[in-house]
Order: C-alpha cells, then sequence, then structure tokens
C-alpha cells in the first residue's frame, strides 16, 4: 500500500472518528435530556399518587357522613310516617268530637255548679232531685268530651307542628345529602382524571426508558466502533512511520551507492582518495 493510500486512509478513519465523537456527545446529552425528563415525570407520579390517597380518604370521609345522614333521614322518615298516623287517628277521634268542640266549658261548669248547689240547698222532691242528678251527669259527660276535644285540638296543632319541624330537618338532610353527593362525584370525576394522567405519563415513561435502551446500545456500538477505528489508525499510522523509515534508508542508500560509484570512478581513474572518499568507500560514511 502506497504512502498516498496510507493517508487517505487515515484521514477517512480521524474523519469517521470525528463523526462518531460527536454523535457520541449527541447521545450523552440526549441520555441525559431523557434521564432528567424521565425522573421529573416520575415524581409527577409520585405527587399524582400522594393526591390520590389524600383523595380516596377524602372520598371515604364523605361518604361515611352520607351514609349516616342517610340513616338520619330513613329514621326521620319512619318518625314522620308515625306522626302522620298519630295525627290520622287523633283527627279521626276530633272529628267525632267535632260536635263538643264549640261548647263552652265554663258555661257547663256553671250549669253544673248551679244544679249541685240547688241540690244541697233546696228541698226537692224525689223525683226533681233525681232528675236534676241525672242533667248533671249528663253535663258532666258533655264537659268531659268537650275537654276532651279542646285536648285533641291542642295535639293535633303540636302534631302539625311536629310534622313540620320534621319536613324541615328533612329538608336540610336531603340538601346535606345531595351536597355531599355532589363533592364525592367531584372527588370520583378527580380521581379518574388523576388516574388517567398518570396513565399518559406511564406511557411516556415507557418510551423514554426504551429510548434510553436503543440510545445506550448505540453509545456502546459507537464507543466500540471508535476503539476499532482507533486501533485500525494506530495499525496504519505505524505502517505509515515503518513506510516513511523505509523509504528514508533506501533513499539513504541510494545516496550512499552513488557517491560510492563516483569514488569508484575516482579510484579506477587512478586519482588520489580522500579520507571522506575512503569512509564512503568502506561504507563508514553517514550523511
Amino acid at each position: 500500500m502506497s504512502e498516498e493510500e496510507l493517508i487517505n486512509q487515515l484521514n477517512e478513519l480521524r474523519e469517521e472518528i470525528k463523526n462518531l465523537e460527536e454523535r457520541k456527545v449527541e447521545v450523552r446529552r440526549r441520555l441525559n435530556d431523557l434521564k432528567k425528563s424521565k425522573s421529573e415525570y416520575l415524581t409527577t407520579i409520585r405527587m399524582y399518587k400522594e393526591e390520590i390517597i389524600k383523595i380516596k380518604n377524602e372520598i371515604i370521609k364523605l361518604v361515611n357522613e352520607r351514609r349516616e345522614t342517610l340513616s338520619k333521614r330513613r329514621e326521620l322518615i319512619s318518625k314522620l310516617r308515625e306522626v302522620k298516623h298519630e295525627l290520622l287517628n287523633k283527627r279521626k277521634t276530633l272529628n267525632e268530637l267535632n260536635s263538643f268542640s264549640k261548647v263552652s266549658v265554663n258555661s257547663i261548669r256553671k250549669k253544673i255548679d248551679a244544679i249541685e248547689w240547688r241540690i244541697m240547698t233546696e228541698s226537692l222532691p224525689l223525683s226533681e232531685e233525681n232528675k236534676l242528678v241525672k242533667e248533671v251527669g249528663r253535663l258532666e259527660t258533655l264537659l268531659n268530651k268537650a275537654l276532651e276535644a279542646r285536648r285533641l285540638g291542642s295535639e293535633v296543632v303540636e302534631l302539625k307542628a311536629s310534622i313540620s319541624s320534621i319536613n324541615l330537618e328533612l329538608n336540610k338532610l336531603n340538601d346535606r345529602i345531595n351536597e355531599l353527593s355532589s363533592k364525592i362525584n367531584e372527588h370520583r370525576d378527580r380521581l379518574k382524571s388523576i388516574k388517567d394522567k398518570i396513565e399518559e405519563l406511564k406511557s411516556k415513561v415507557n418510551s423514554i426508558v426504551n429510548e434510553i435502551k436503543s440510545l445506550t446500545t448505540e453509545l456502546v456500538n459507537i464507543t466500540s466502533r471508535i476503539n476499532e477505528l482507533r486501533s485500525k489508525y494506530n495499525d496504519l499510522s505505524s505502517k505509515l512511520r515503518e513506510l516513511r523509515i523505509s523509504k528514508a534508508r533506501e533513499a539513504e542508500e541510494r545516496i550512499a551507492q552513488e557517491k560510492r560509484k563516483k569514488v569508484e570512478e575516482k579510484r579506477s581513474r587512478g586519482e588520489r582518495l580522500t579520507l571522506e572518499d575512503l569512509k564512503i568507500l568502506y561504507g563508514e560514511y553517514h550523511e
């Protein structure tokens, strides 16, 4: 192989090594960027997972509160049903005593007092006294029914007030149940959104991992190729150096032969040889 061919090959190897070194730098830079992105994604995933735990705990808290509120509502509905049933029965009884509800209690009591006073103070025939005693009994029955009607009327008013109070409480519980359900749904939607984001980030991380593997393999191959080319470069450099040394020796030998030839010619012509000529003739001369 000629010196020119060796030089051309060395230049080609030098250029290829340069290009590979530049690619090696690019690959390492890309690997660093990918590892940084991977770390950031994993940190974000950890943050999302921590948020998921908080949201799940909040959902559990809200679900428990809603369960308790639903239980309270069921109790109130049961109580409301009982109160309405009681109101219905009292209204029915009150309707039966409706004719006595407008009777004057004071007037009846005065009549009873007056009759009893007459019985005690007057000397009455037995038939008249019996008649008055029966009248007192009738009036007392009327009084009891009037008092019962009045009592039932008060109880009906209280039961109506109790129903209104229960309905008001039920409305508050219904509002709270709706509010809790809305919050639970919001948290579940947020949970789904975060899980979707985590899956998206995991997909990105997997892509990065695959690219890192590919680039790492490429980096190993580049390094191996560079080492191979450098070894070849060193071999060619050694050959070029040996070739140049060989050429230099051949040139020196050629010059020495030319000088010996001239000295031989000089001696054949019978000319006197100088010390330098003798050195050339006997191979002791080195230029």
